[in-house]
């Protein structure tokens, strides 16, 4: 229906277009210059997450232009952003291009289906305005947002194989609220161009401030990650023998995140999660964190609670609530037999399995005033032994690939357990 609607409303094109040429053609023209120029504005909401302002300028299209010049517009401008973008080496895939235009012409489209569908046309700008314009513009609103997201999850699960819904939910809890202002902008602006359209140049204003509003939660994320990092550090600080051990941690994190193709999103998480694993130990006195010898049953009680302690401090922070999780979980084993929830298989967060093997690597191979670091051979030896006991089956044996890949790891001859197989099946 919705398409037959958009069908019958381009037959009616070449009425309009005969009749207002010119004035179409200048609108048209002016909505595609502003729509690429919003295409161009980026505001970050995330260390790997950031919108556009192209919803105001294209929401505005939708409801202003008739709807097939709406979405040619809509069309054009999203094209030479993406080309543009290219030219100036802003865009890395021509596949990220294709996918970018896809999502604006498909969210308008169904957004702007919506939109006819409920009689927004009829009454939007009417003195029935509140009781009958305002369930089409909500639609409008949503489904174009909703669309374009599930266009973006569609080609990340595609790329990455990571499951659609956990990409939806990674997405929509950081663009949501952004996009949603945004749009709302856009609608603004439709009602004061039917007053007189030299009033919607106001909305720039608004626009203007919501970009400088979202830059300066952005810069206020940074600032949160950034102290709370340095706290983090000052773990490494106290305890010689583990300085840097949290840099190299994160540096082999983002390489295995990358070989099980998490998305972007997940990898930062990942990364940022590793960054802060060992943060409790702030909790743990230096008489135990310090002690150069084996632990005694007690010490190892006291130290087996600096997941949790850490947890507990990054839940404090939202900048951190992706790392709560993962740090509290980063010490359970495969099998059941860890700390401090005795989590076992799939019920341990990823990102908690991944900090395992490489943390687990790292404090082998690194060297402390008490011992020497075994060597890289042994300590992939331990790696295998521990594959569907302590460690993830895939998450392990993809951390060795990556080992063998990066020249670290040689092997003299591969053995089974490096194909990544189901769990059930090693």
């Amino acid at each position: 229906m919705s398409v037959l609607i958009l069908l019958a409303s381009a037959f009616q094109i070449g009425p309009i277009w005969s009749h207002h040429a010119m004035r179409w053609t200048i609108t048209m023209s002016g909505f595609i210059l502003i729509g690429w120029a919003l295409c161009r504005q980026q505001v970050y909401v995330g260390d790997s997450t950031s919108v556009t302002l192209a919803a105001v300028g294209q929401v505005a299209s939708l409801l202003i232009l008739p709807a097939p010049i709406a979405l040619v517009s809509v069309g054009i401008a999203s094209v030479l952003s993406e080309v543009s973008g290219l030219v100036q080496k802003r865009r890395k895939s021509r596949r990220a291009v294709f996918v970018n235009v896809g999502s604006s012409i498909l969210a308008g489209t169904a957004g702007l289906s919506v939109f006819h569908l409920l009689k927004g046309d009829h009454f939007t700008w009417g003195h029935n305005f509140i009781p009958l314009g305002l369930p089409a513009l909500v639609g409008l609103a949503v489904v174009y947002h909703l669309v374009g997201t599930l266009v973006v999850v569609f080609a990340i699960t595609l790329s990455s194989g990571e499951r659609p819904f956990a990409i939806f939910t990674q997405l929509s809890k950081d663009t949501v609220l952004p996009e949603m202002s945004l749009i709302a902008v856009g609608i603004v602006c439709a009602p004061l161009w039917a007053l007189q359209p030299v009033l919607s140049l106001l909305m720039g204003v608004p626009v203007y401030l919501s970009k400088r509003s979202y830059a300066s939660v952005a810069r206020l994320h940074k600032e949160t990650v950034d102290a709370v990092l340095k706290m983090a550090e000052s773990i490494d600080y106290r305890d010689t023998g583990t300085y840097d051990h949290s840099q190299r941690l994160a540096e082999m994190t983002a390489h295995l995140a990358r070989a099980l193709r998490l998305t972007p999103e997940h990898v930062a998480e990942a990364v940022l999660a590793s960054r802060v694993h060992d943060l409790g130990k702030i909790g743990i006195s230096n008489d135990i964190l310090l002690k150069p010898g084996a632990l005694s049953r007690e010490e190892r009680t006291t130290m087996e609670e600096h997941p949790a302690i850490g947890a507990s401090i990054l839940a404090s922070f939202s900048a951190f609530r992706g790392s709560v999780d993962i740090v509290k979980h980063h010490h359970e084993r495969w099998d059941g037999r860890g700390y401090p929830d005795g989590l076992k298989g799939d019920a341990i967060p990823l990102g908690s399995r991944i900090i395992s093997v490489v943390d687990a690597f790292d404090s082998m191979t690194a060297d402390r005033p008490y011992r020497r670091g075994m060597s890289v051979d042994d300590a992939v030896e331990r790696l295998k032994d521990g594959i569907g006991a302590q460690f993830d089956p895939t998450v392990c044996a993809a951390f060795i690939q990556v080992l063998i890949e990066q020249g670290t790891y040689l092997p003299h001859e591969r053995t089974p357990e490096l194909r990544l197989v189901p769990a059930e099946a090693s």
